[in-house]
Protein backbone atom coordinates (compact mmCIF):
# COMPACT_ATOMS: atom_id res chain seq x y z
CA UNK A 1 0.00 0.00 0.00
CA UNK A 2 1.19 3.59 -0.67
CA UNK A 3 0.16 4.57 2.84
CA UNK A 4 -1.70 3.50 6.06
CA UNK A 5 -3.83 5.16 8.34
CA UNK A 6 -5.06 4.10 11.72
CA UNK A 7 -8.52 3.75 13.16
CA UNK A 8 -10.05 3.33 16.71
CA UNK A 9 -13.63 1.87 14.82
CA UNK A 10 -13.17 -1.38 14.44
CA UNK A 11 -15.70 -1.96 11.74
CA UNK A 12 -13.33 0.74 9.40
CA UNK A 13 -10.38 -1.12 10.74
CA UNK A 14 -11.91 -4.76 9.33
CA UNK A 15 -13.28 -3.12 6.25
CA UNK A 16 -9.40 -2.96 5.34
CA UNK A 17 -8.83 -6.55 5.70
CA UNK A 18 -8.02 -8.68 2.74
CA UNK A 19 -10.32 -11.71 3.16
CA UNK A 20 -13.63 -11.85 5.15
CA UNK A 21 -12.10 -14.89 7.66
CA UNK A 22 -9.71 -12.18 8.28
CA UNK A 23 -12.26 -9.18 8.88
CA UNK A 24 -13.74 -10.65 12.45
CA UNK A 25 -12.65 -9.70 15.60
CA UNK A 26 -13.51 -10.21 19.25
CA UNK A 27 -13.39 -8.76 22.51
CA UNK A 28 -12.32 -11.41 25.15
CA UNK A 29 -13.91 -9.69 28.09
CA UNK A 30 -17.25 -8.59 27.10
CA UNK A 31 -16.92 -11.48 25.01
CA UNK A 32 -18.87 -9.31 22.05
CA UNK A 33 -18.06 -10.79 18.18
CA UNK A 34 -17.47 -8.05 15.39
CA UNK A 35 -18.29 -9.94 12.29
CA UNK A 36 -19.45 -7.20 9.67
CA UNK A 37 -18.64 -9.53 6.44
CA UNK A 38 -19.82 -12.59 7.62
CA UNK A 39 -16.19 -14.31 8.00
CA UNK A 40 -17.72 -17.05 10.11
CA UNK A 41 -20.03 -18.10 7.58
CA UNK A 42 -16.86 -18.74 4.87
CA UNK A 43 -14.94 -20.22 7.76
CA UNK A 44 -17.55 -22.83 8.14
CA UNK A 45 -18.01 -22.92 4.17
CA UNK A 46 -14.01 -23.45 3.65
CA UNK A 47 -14.34 -20.69 1.43
CA UNK A 48 -12.12 -17.75 1.07
CA UNK A 49 -13.96 -14.42 -0.27
CA UNK A 50 -12.26 -11.02 -0.34
CA UNK A 51 -13.94 -8.56 1.64
CA UNK A 52 -15.62 -5.89 -0.35
CA UNK A 53 -14.57 -5.40 -3.96
CA UNK A 54 -11.87 -7.97 -4.80
CA UNK A 55 -10.09 -6.18 -7.55
CA UNK A 56 -9.74 -3.00 -5.34
CA UNK A 57 -8.94 -5.45 -2.21
CA UNK A 58 -5.79 -6.93 -4.78
CA UNK A 59 -4.80 -3.14 -6.17
CA UNK A 60 -4.10 -2.23 -2.01
CA UNK A 61 -1.86 -4.60 -1.68
CA UNK A 62 -0.50 -6.85 -4.44
CA UNK A 63 0.85 -9.62 -2.15
CA UNK A 64 -3.16 -10.40 -1.56
CA UNK A 65 -3.51 -12.92 -4.63
CA UNK A 66 -0.53 -14.46 -4.07
CA UNK A 67 -1.96 -14.95 -0.03
CA UNK A 68 -4.99 -16.13 -1.54
CA UNK A 69 -3.85 -19.39 -3.28
CA UNK A 70 -0.97 -19.77 -0.42
CA UNK A 71 -4.74 -19.59 2.07
CA UNK A 72 -6.67 -22.11 -0.04
CA UNK A 73 -3.36 -24.41 -0.29
CA UNK A 74 -2.51 -24.09 3.33
CA UNK A 75 -6.77 -23.97 4.72
CA UNK A 76 -7.86 -25.70 2.19
CA UNK A 77 -9.93 -24.00 1.03
CA UNK A 78 -11.89 -22.93 -1.95
CA UNK A 79 -11.84 -19.30 -3.37
CA UNK A 80 -15.06 -17.59 -4.30
CA UNK A 81 -15.20 -16.91 -7.89
CA UNK A 82 -15.85 -12.86 -7.92
CA UNK A 83 -12.14 -13.73 -5.73
CA UNK A 84 -10.57 -15.92 -7.71
CA UNK A 85 -11.75 -14.01 -11.07
CA UNK A 86 -10.16 -10.89 -9.85
CA UNK A 87 -6.47 -12.52 -8.47
CA UNK A 88 -5.30 -12.36 -12.57
CA UNK A 89 -6.84 -8.85 -12.67
CA UNK A 90 -4.80 -7.58 -10.40
CA UNK A 91 -1.68 -8.70 -12.33
CA UNK A 92 0.32 -5.47 -12.17
CA UNK A 93 0.06 -4.72 -8.69
CA UNK A 94 1.78 -8.60 -7.94
CA UNK A 95 4.35 -7.58 -10.14
CA UNK A 96 5.56 -4.55 -8.05
CA UNK A 97 5.81 -7.05 -4.94
CA UNK A 98 9.38 -7.36 -3.75
CA UNK A 99 10.51 -10.64 -4.10
CA UNK A 100 11.32 -11.37 -0.84
CA UNK A 101 7.46 -11.61 0.36
CA UNK A 102 6.56 -13.50 -2.66
CA UNK A 103 9.14 -15.82 -1.81
CA UNK A 104 7.92 -15.86 1.85
CA UNK A 105 4.14 -16.73 0.88
CA UNK A 106 5.53 -19.76 -1.93
CA UNK A 107 7.54 -20.88 1.58
CA UNK A 108 4.82 -20.83 3.26
CA UNK A 109 2.68 -22.81 0.12
CA UNK A 110 4.85 -25.48 0.02
CA UNK A 111 4.12 -26.21 3.77
CA UNK A 112 0.82 -26.67 2.35
CA UNK A 113 -0.94 -30.29 2.46
CA UNK A 114 -1.00 -30.31 -1.20
CA UNK A 115 0.80 -26.87 -2.81
CA UNK A 116 -0.40 -28.50 -5.97
CA UNK A 117 -3.87 -26.45 -5.07
CA UNK A 118 -2.02 -23.04 -4.45
CA UNK A 119 0.00 -23.77 -7.35
CA UNK A 120 -2.90 -24.36 -9.97
CA UNK A 121 -4.84 -21.67 -8.69
CA UNK A 122 -1.89 -19.36 -9.52
CA UNK A 123 -1.43 -21.47 -12.85
CA UNK A 124 -6.07 -20.73 -13.43
CA UNK A 125 -5.59 -17.07 -12.79
CA UNK A 126 -2.76 -16.36 -14.60
CA UNK A 127 -0.36 -15.31 -12.17
CA UNK A 128 2.02 -18.34 -12.30
CA UNK A 129 4.44 -17.05 -14.88
CA UNK A 130 4.92 -13.99 -13.38
CA UNK A 131 5.75 -15.65 -9.77
CA UNK A 132 7.09 -19.23 -11.23
CA UNK A 133 7.86 -18.49 -14.67
CA UNK A 134 10.31 -21.87 -14.40
CA UNK A 135 7.03 -23.72 -13.45
CA UNK A 136 4.60 -22.34 -15.79
CA UNK A 137 7.07 -23.50 -19.00
CA UNK A 138 6.47 -27.09 -17.99
CA UNK A 139 3.02 -27.55 -19.00
CA UNK A 140 2.26 -29.70 -21.66
CA UNK A 141 5.98 -30.18 -21.61
CA UNK A 142 5.76 -33.97 -22.66
CA UNK A 143 7.84 -36.76 -20.80
CA UNK A 144 9.25 -40.50 -21.65
CA UNK A 145 6.86 -43.26 -21.33
CA UNK A 146 8.05 -43.83 -18.02
CA UNK A 147 5.64 -40.72 -17.10
CA UNK A 148 2.12 -40.64 -16.59
CA UNK A 149 2.15 -36.97 -16.87
CA UNK A 150 3.52 -33.79 -18.33
CA UNK A 151 6.06 -31.95 -16.69
CA UNK A 152 3.85 -29.73 -15.07
CA UNK A 153 1.47 -32.36 -13.57
CA UNK A 154 4.56 -34.89 -12.80
CA UNK A 155 6.27 -31.59 -10.64
CA UNK A 156 3.23 -31.46 -8.78
CA UNK A 157 2.89 -34.72 -7.94
CA UNK A 158 5.98 -35.20 -6.65
CA UNK A 159 5.78 -31.85 -4.64
CA UNK A 160 2.49 -32.71 -2.62
CA UNK A 161 4.45 -36.69 -2.57
CA UNK A 162 7.47 -34.91 -0.60
CA UNK A 163 7.20 -34.16 3.06
CA UNK A 164 5.58 -31.05 4.07
CA UNK A 165 8.00 -30.58 7.23
CA UNK A 166 10.89 -30.69 4.83
CA UNK A 167 11.04 -27.22 3.00
CA UNK A 168 14.13 -28.09 1.30
CA UNK A 169 12.65 -31.08 -0.39
CA UNK A 170 9.63 -29.39 -1.45
CA UNK A 171 12.02 -26.75 -3.26
CA UNK A 172 13.84 -29.51 -4.83
CA UNK A 173 10.80 -31.07 -5.81
CA UNK A 174 9.39 -27.65 -7.29
CA UNK A 175 12.61 -27.13 -9.32
CA UNK A 176 13.35 -30.73 -10.12
CA UNK A 177 12.24 -30.93 -13.53
CA UNK A 178 12.56 -27.81 -14.83
CA UNK A 179 15.39 -28.19 -17.22
CA UNK A 180 14.13 -30.31 -19.34
CA UNK A 181 12.34 -27.65 -21.23
CA UNK A 182 15.06 -25.67 -21.86
CA UNK A 183 17.79 -28.72 -22.15
CA UNK A 184 15.52 -31.72 -23.46
CA UNK A 185 17.45 -34.76 -24.97
CA UNK A 186 16.51 -37.74 -26.59
CA UNK A 187 18.45 -41.42 -25.84
CA UNK A 188 16.80 -44.21 -27.51
CA UNK A 189 13.62 -41.95 -28.66
CA UNK A 190 13.43 -40.97 -25.16
CA UNK A 191 13.36 -38.06 -23.77
CA UNK A 192 15.09 -36.47 -21.08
Amino acid sequence: PDHVTFTDDVNADLARRDFTVNAMAWDPVSGHEVDPFCGRADLAARLLRAVGDPLQRFREDGLRPVRAARFAATLEFEIEPGTFEALGEARDQVGRVAAERIREELMKMLGAPKPSQGLEMLRHSGLLPLILPELQVCVAVPQNRYHAYDVYFHTLHVIDAAPPEKPVVRLAALFHDVGKVLNPTALRGQIH
